[in-house]
């Protein structure tokens, strides 16, 4: 590819708004809302560019879960 064919922008040079001290890099939720397997998941969607659900406790109301 030569500078010619190169996008304009790529995705490293995407201007990108700093995160809040305690915010999480893949969903709306709070760093310390999540448990261990939250903040790998998150983690793993941050790193492996994702979109995905959110697994984490402050994303399930748990009135609304059923009982088995």
């Amino acid at each position: 590819m030569t500078a010619a064919d190169a996008p304009a922008e790529t995705l490293s040079e995407t201007p990108v708004e700093p995160l809040a001290e305690n915010a999480c890099p893949s969903c709306p939720h709070p760093l310390d809302s999540h448990d261990v397997i939250a903040r790998r998941f998150c983690t793993a969607t941050s790193a492996g560019h994702l979109d995905r659900g959110c697994v984490c406790g402050a994303a399930v109301n748990p009135h609304v879960r059923k009982k088995p």
